[in-house]
């Protein structure tokens, strides 16, 4: 690589301040909308933090027993737990987090927050190669206020960490590609696995080094053995646990894959990384690939940095237009960092300008300043208009639950609402449960048969009636109902509050409290007179069928 105009420890330096600058835009999110206190409310941040508590209680006191069996057993007690349906690695890092910080989900919200701030390092560090501390920490800064990033510090998901590990394989690529050592290669290969193994869309890293060749023709690295060897040892790790828990991934899809499709994602993944940045980035972008192109054998560094974040880009909207999971804003985090490193490149190719001769090169760098703060626009408007993440206040509920069943005998609640509702509440029992005795049963199983991704539905029962016997046979000892806006999650929503309401119910009502940040309330029955938990028929309806598939294919 060629010399640099700063050296390792100011390129370090620069990375260190824009993380910790967008480690501050994080907590100003956090204080704003006290998503660090409210709990869990989206329909997957209960499932991501709960395989992270199940991870650490089998390390804690099962290994090495069967790790099947006991995630078998942890979903009975608590359904809301789904490794196999995403992958193990960031619940494996939760896991040993976990033995430090309690597993609560303000612990959880604090590694969410350090972990959605690294991608800032890399924007920083990466600027900070030609452009220098102001560069660098623009662009994290214009980074770090990006309603995506915005949006990773509100939300407990997998895509801040993918994001994070995207970028830094991308910088190892690079590195590699300058110089075919054995440790680069492998380097690369263990964060293509770990990429991966946090979530499917870490796959795109296959697609970087082909896009990344074919823009820069450094075909000569395909001669280098390590490699091979490296993507090989890499495979022996990710196609094992894909083909084991194939048939529980698949229900995440939610289209054909076509052309249709493919056309169809295409533009709303534009339209997403577009929205970020304003429409002032695509022009900026095109300048920096231009300028970097034209230059590449002066800069031959910055031409590699260019073509390894466009390459990254492409990798991104290649995976998510071609396979038909869904289309969502947040599956574009891997490709925002590169979005925002070349259309800051483009501002600093703006300022190269104002050197050349002209009546309106002093309006340049103005230009360039207003260009960077359009860019900001959408972000600080998110931040604006961000309000109190809703707390359904299920950290006050479960301790209720928990003391009023102290017995050592089995007890089952139930808890209805939609399905982040319910797994908020499901995360606070399992939490104060570290021996498995109670049992949380969700409304929308019992009541209802739907797939994975809720695009199927069909009520079980009939009447509020045949609703209350299924209760009285499970022997169920409390009810929560959580409304969010006061109103009915589903249609078996309506039917279980008819039921509590019957005559002979043995339901009454114990708590009611309102919702945080958001209309709405949790309510709390209790039975009047004891119930025996129907173990049995519990663990009839809450064993999960795809566990029989894994079972069988281990052996």
């Amino acid at each position: 690589m060629q010399n640099t105009p700063y050296s390792n420890r100011h390129l370090y330096s620069a990375a260190l301040a824009g993380y910790v600058l967008a480690v501050l835009i994080g907590i100003a999110v956090l204080w704003k909308t006290q998503a660090h206190l409210a709990g869990f409310s989206g329909a997957d941040e209960s499932s991501h933090f709960l395989n992270g508590v199940f991870v650490n209680e089998y390390l804690r006191a099962h290994f090495p027993g069967n790790a099947m069996a006991f995630a078998v057993d942890y979903y009975i007690h608590y359904p809301k737990i789904s490794i196999g349906h995403w992958p193990p690695a960031y619940y494996g890092l939760l896991g040993l987090i976990f033995f430090i910080l309690p597993a609560t989900p303000v612990a959880a919200m604090t590694v969410n927050l350090l972990v959605s701030a690294l991608p800032a390092a890399a924007v920083a560090g990466m600027l900070a190669t030609f452009g220098g501390w102001r560069l660098a920490l623009a662009g994290a800064l214009i980074y770090g206020v990006t309603p995506l990033v915005l949006e990773g510090y509100l939300l407990f998901m997998l895509d801040q960490a993918l994001a994070a590990v995207t970028i830094a394989a991308m910088l190892v690529w690079i590195a590699y590609v300058n110089r075919q050592t054995w440790a680069r290669a492998l380097t690369f290969a263990f964060l293509f696995t770990l990429a991966v193994l946090i979530k499917g869309n870490g796959w795109l890293l296959v697609f970087v080094p082909l896009f990344y060749l074919l823009i820069t023709g450094a075909w000569r690295v395909l001669a280098a053995l390590p490699l091979y060897v490296a993507f090989a040892l890499a495979a022996l790790v990710v196609v094992p646990w894909y083909w084991l828990t194939s048939g529980i991934s698949a229900d995440g899809f939610n289209y054909q894959a076509g052309f249709a499709y493919a056309w169809g994602a295409l533009q709303a993944n534009l339209h997403t990384l577009g929205g970020n940045l304003s429409v002032v980035a695509a022009p900026l972008i095109g300048i920096a690939l231009l300028h970097s192109h034209r230059q590449r054998h002066l800069t031959p560094l910055q031409w590699q940095i260019v073509a390894g974040c466009l390459s990254l880009i492409l990798a991104t909207l290649a995976l998510q237009s071609l396979v038909p999971v869904d289309i969502v804003d947040r599956y574009l985090a891997p490709a925002l960092p590169a979005v925002v490193v070349l259309a800051v490149f483009g501002i600093q190719n703006l300022f190269s300008f104002a050197r050349a001769p002209g009546t309106y090169r002093r309006l340049v760098p103005v230009m360039a300043v207003a260009a960077g703060m359009v860019m900001a626009a959408p972000g600080i408007a998110f931040f604006v208009r961000s309000h109190q993440k809703v707390d359904l206040r299920t950290d006050v509920v479960a301790p209720l639950i928990s003391a009023a069943s102290h017995s050592g005998e089995p007890h089952i609640a139930l808890v209805d609402g939609t399905a982040g509702a319910e797994g908020g509440f499901i995360a606070e029992m399992a939490i104060r449960d570290s021996h498995l005795q109670h049992y949380t049963v969700r409304a929308s199983k019992l009541f209802a048969d739907s797939n994975f991704m809720g695009s199927s539905y069909r009520l079980k029962f009939s009447t509020s009636r045949q609703a209350l016997t299924a209760l009285q046979r499970l022997g169920v000892a409390h009810v929560v109902l959580i409304r969010l806006n006061d109103h009915d999650a589903f249609a078996h929503s309506a039917q279980l509050a008819q039921a509590l309401a019957l005559p002979d119910s043995n339901f009454r009502k114990v708590a009611s409290l309102p919702h945080l940040g958001r209309t709405g309330s949790t309510e709390v029955y209790q039975t009047v007179l004891p119930v025996r938990a129907n173990v049995a028929a519990v663990r009839e309806l809450g064993t999960p069928s795809k566990a029989n598939v894994i079972t069988q294919r281990m052996d």
